[in-house]
């Protein structure tokens, strides 16, 4: 197919600017973002690999790993839906309380904290995540929702030791 692209030109005949539409715009710059992928964003994570930094939590809000392996650990929790959704944490169903975006929220972002009902477990937040090794990504059936969602699956023995070194 053809995109009809129009060109403007300087005062010498060269091409200055081109005109195309605005879905083929689109187009080329989701592309863009595909070829450069996230490599390029700096890493949430902490130069001692501890904490994560929330972008949308705060100032200063860090998200503490150690506090969330010893949290999952706690409910005996192995892997978790992701479940991020930009609503109040009100409004997630109480079945899913125990997926990512809740439990950041409600037991690690701060019981006082003005930043609850917004979405922490960003994309961002996920590679940080997956970028401990502690972490892996994939696509899993649960009760609570009706189709396959992302989730992570958590490597205990890895989880294991990361506590260990930090505590």
């Amino acid at each position: 197919m053809k995109v009809p692209v129009q060109f403007i030109l300087d005062q010498n005949e060269s091409p200055m600017f081109a005109v195309l539409p605005y879905a083929e715009y689109m187009r080329l710059i989701a592309n863009q973002n595909e070829v450069q992928g996230t490599a390029n964003a700096p890493s949430l994570l902490s130069e001692d690999g501890r904490y994560i930094r929330l972008p949308h939590g705060g100032p200063d809000a860090q998200l503490d790993i150690v506090e969330l392996l010893l949290l999952l650990e706690s409910k005996g929790i192995t892997d978790l839906a992701i479940n991020q959704r930009a609503q109040t944490l009100q409004k997630f169903p109480d079945e899913q309380a125990d997926t990512l975006d809740p439990i950041i929220r409600r037991e690690l972002l701060g019981k006082d904290s003005p930043y609850q009902n917004t979405m922490q477990a960003v994309t961002e937040v996920v590679d940080a995540l997956v970028e401990t090794g502690i972490f892996s990504r994939t696509k899993k059936s649960y009760s609570c929702f009706y189709r396959p969602v992302n989730a992570l699956i958590l490597d205990q023995e890895k989880a294991s030791r990361f506590v260990k070194a930090y505590t």
